[in-house]
C-alpha cells in the first residue's frame, strides 16, 4: 500500500518537472530564434558599432583664386598631433612630455585641459598644426600611448590682410561635424558663400576598436577616398588689391573699390583696417581675435559693402546730371557764389568761405561750389533727384547674394522722411540733398556704379565672381551732350584749380578725372561758426570728416572707375591720393 502511494507521488512530480523543463526549453528556444534569426540585423548592427570606429575624411578644399588664376586661399598639407586622453595611462606625463619638446606655451595648455574636461571620451585633443616634420618625427619615435600625428589641411590666405573681408576665413563649425574633430568651414566671406562647392567631398576610414575602444587596426575594405572642392575665380586683380589696401593703411581706416567699366569686375575691394586670418591658427590666435574684435575702427567689417556714409560732394554729379536731363539747367548758365546762400531764415555755407564768384556748372564741379548746388537741387525737386540717383545705381545691392552683408543705404524722398522721421519734408532737406548731406547714406561700391555708368552711359552692374558671360549692358539713355558736360567738369577737378589738382596723375598721357568729397558727421552749430569752427586737430579721430572720391581714367576713354573713402581724414585729400596711386597702378598695367 504505502509503495503504490510513494510511486503515484513521484510519477505526479516527474509530470510536473517534465512540463517545467518543457516549458523552460521552449522559453530559451523562442529567446534564441529571436535573437539569431528575427533581431540578427540589429544586433549585428549594434556588434559593428562596437567594433568599428568611423573617421571622416577631410577633403582638400578648392582654391579661390584671383583674375589671373593665381590662389588667393588654398589649402596646404600639414601633420597635426593630438593625444586621445583614454589611450594613455599618465595624461599629465604625456603633455609634460609633448609641451616640452615642441616648447608649447602654458596659456596652450590650459587650453588643452579644458578641452579635455569637456568633450566626450575617446575624442582627440588638438595639440599643434604648426609643428616641424623633424620635431614630430621625434615625438613619434618614442611610440607614446594616446599620442598622434595625422596629415590633414590648413587654409594659406596669400593676400594676407588686403582683402580678408571679401575672402573670408575658415573656421570651426558652430556645430561639431560627428567623427570629423579637425572639419572646418566658410566663416564670413567668399568662403562662407561659396562653402559647399569649395568643400568638396569627405571620405571616410573605418578603424578597428578593442572592447575598451583603443584602436587596434583599420578596415581597409571600407577605406572611401575623399574629393577635393572646386576652385572659386573671381575678378579681383591681385597687385591692383595689394595696391590699394596698402595705400589705404596709411589711413587709420577706410574703404575702396575698383571697377573695369566695360566688363563690371570689380578688380579691387578693400577695408581697413584688416586682418590676417593666417594668424587664427597661431599659438595665439585667441588673442589676436580678442584684439581685433575690441578694436574701434570695426577690422571685421567690410567697409565698402556694409559701411553707409552721407556721399558728400560726389553726390553733385547725380544733381548735375538730373538738372540737365531736366531741362531746368543750361550747361553756360552761371550763378553767383559769395559764400553762402540765405534761403528763407537760414544760410546755407559754402566750403569756400570768400565764395568761388560766378561759376557755371563745369566751374562749379571743378571748385566743387556748394551755393551753385543748393540752387539747383532746390530748383528741380528731390523728386528728380531721387530718380537720377537711383538710375544710377544709388539704394541698390549688387552683391548680397555672395556678401549678404551689404547695405542698400538711403535715398530719401518725402514719404521715406514722413514714414522713417514721422514729419513733414522740408524745402531745407532738398536743398542740403544738394550737396549729398542730409539723409542719404550711400556706400562705396554704389558711388562707384555710378561713376562707371555716368562714364559709360550704360547700366553697368559689378560682379565679383568670374561667370563666363560676356556682358552686353544696356544703354542709360542719357543725353551725350550732358555726359560731356559733367565729365569735363569732373577732368577739371583735377587740373590747376580744381579740389584734387595736388593729386593729378599722367600714366603715358593717360589721366584721371573725379570728384572729391567730405562726409560731414556732425553738424556746426551757428555759435561755433561765430567763435571759430573747431579744426579736425583739435577735434576727437572719431569727431572728424569721412574723405571721399570718385574717379575715372583715363579720361578720353575710361576703362576704370575708384572709389575711395579714408574715415574721420578731416579732408578728402588722403582719399584722392589713395585713389591716385591706385590708378597709376591700374594704367601701367594698361
Amino acid at each position: 500500500m504505502i509503495d503504490s502511494e510513494v510511486a503515484r507521488l513521484f510519477d505526479r512530480r516527474s509530470a510536473l518537472f517534465l512540463t517545467g523543463g518543457a516549458v523552460l526549453t521552449s522559453v530559451l528556444i523562442i529567446r534564441m530564434l529571436q535573437m539569431q534569426v528575427f533581431s540578427y540585423k540589429d544586433y549585428k548592427r549594434r556588434s559593428e558599432s562596437n567594433s568599428f570606429r568611423i573617421q571622416i575624411n577631410v577633403s582638400e578644399r578648392g582654391k579661390i583664386l584671383s583674375a589671373s588664376g593665381s590662389p588667393i586661399s588654398r589649402d596646404a598639407p600639414i601633420y597635426r598631433i593630438y593625444l586621445v586622453p583614454e589611450e594613455t595611462d599618465d595624461i599629465d606625463g604625456l603633455i609634460k612630455i609633448v609641451s616640452r619638446e615642441l616648447k608649447i606655451r602654458k596659456k596652450s595648455i590650459d587650453r588643452i585641459y579644458k578641452t579635455i574636461k569637456k568633450q566626450v571620451k575617446f575624442q582627440p585633443v588638438l595639440i599643434s598644426e604648426n609643428s616641424d616634420w623633424k620635431k614630430l618625427a621625434e615625438l613619434q619615435a618614442q611610440n607614446l600611448p594616446g599620442l598622434h600625428i595625422k596629415s590633414g589641411y590648413t587654409r594659406i590666405y596669400e593676400l594676407g590682410s588686403a582683402g580678408a573681408q571679401v575672402f573670408g576665413y575658415v573656421g570651426v563649425p558652430s556645430k561639431p561635424v560627428p567623427n570629423a574633430p579637425f572639419f572646418t568651414t566658410g566663416i564670413t566671406g567668399l568662403e562662407k558663400a561659396f562653402n559647399e562647392s569649395l568643400t568638396g567631398t569627405p571620405g571616410q576610414t573605418v578603424m578597428i576598436a578593442n572592447a575598451v575602444g583603443r584602436i587596434t587596426g583599420e578596415d581597409k575594405e571600407q577605406f572611401i577616398p575623399s574629393q577635393i572642392g572646386k576652385n572659386l575665380k573671381t575678378t579681383i586683380r591681385e597687385n591692383i588689391q595689394k595696391k590699394l589696401h596698402d595705400v589705404l593703411t596709411l589711413n587709420r581706416a577706410g574703404c575702396g573699390v575698383v571697377i573695369e567699366i566695360n566688363t563690371g569686375n570689380i578688380l579691387a575691394m578693400a577695408s581697413t583696417p584688416s586682418f590676417d586670418p593666417n594668424n587664427f591658427r597661431m599659438d595665439d590666435g585667441e588673442e589676436y581675435i580678442a584684439s581685433l574684435r575690441s578694436d574701434i575702427a570695426k577690422p571685421f567689417m567690410n567697409k565698402a559693402l556694409e559701411g553707409l556714409y552721407p556721399p558728400g560732394s560726389i553726390f553733385k554729379i547725380i544733381v548735375a546730371l538730373a538738372a540737365l536731363e531736366s531741362g531746368a539747367l543750361l550747361p553756360n548758365e552761371k550763378i553767383f557764389c559769395p559764400g553762402y546762400w540765405d534761403y528763407g531764415d537760414r544760410r546755407y555755407h559754402c566750403w569756400e568761405k570768400k565764395g568761388h564768384g560766378s561759376v557755371d556748372l563745369v566751374g562749379a564741379l571743378k571748385h566743387s561750389c556748394d551755393t551753385y548746388f543748393y540752387q539747383i537741387a532746390l530748383r528741380i525737386g528731390i523728386d528728380s533727384i531721387k530718380s537720377m540717383a537711383l538710375k544710377l545705381g544709388m539704394g541698390e545691392k549688387f552683391l548680397s547674394e555672395i556678401l549678404p552683408r551689404e547695405m542698400a543705404g538711403v535715398i530719401p524722398d518725402r514719404n521715406w522722411k514722413e514714414k522713417n522721421i514721422g514729419i513733414q519734408w522740408l524745402h531745407g532737406d532738398t536743398i542740403i540733398s544738394g550737396i549729398g548731406q542730409g539723409f542719404i547714406l550711400s556706400n562705396c561700391l554704389q558711388i562707384a556704379v555710378m561713376m562707371a555708368r555716368v562714364a559709360s552711359n550704360k547700366i553697368i552692374t559689378p560682379k565679383l565672381v568670374e561667370d563666363n558671360n560676356s556682358e552686353n549692358f544696356k544703354n542709360l539713355k542719357l543725353q551725350t551732350k550732358n555726359i560731356k558736360t559733367v565729365l569735363n567738369g569732373l577732368e577739371q577737378v583735377l587740373q590747376t584749380g580744381g579740389t584734387a589738382s595736388g593729386n593729378a596723375i599722367n600714366v603715358n598721357g593717360k589721366k584721371m578725372g573725379g570728384k572729391t568729397g567730405t562726409s560731414q558727421v556732425r553738424n556746426i552749430s551757428m555759435s561755433e561758426r561765430e567763435s571759430g569752427v573747431l579744426t579736425n586737430e583739435q577735434l576727437k579721430w572719431n569727431m572728424r570728416n569721412h574723405g571721399l572720391f570718385v574717379g575715372y581714367a583715363p579720361t578720353n576713354n575710361p576703362k576704370y572707375v575708384i572709389c575711395t573713402l579714408t574715415e574721420h581724414s578731416g579732408t578728402s585729400s588722403p582719399a584722392v591720393h589713395v585713389a591716385a596711386e591706385t590708378m597709376k597702378e591700374l594704367l601701367r598695367d594698361g
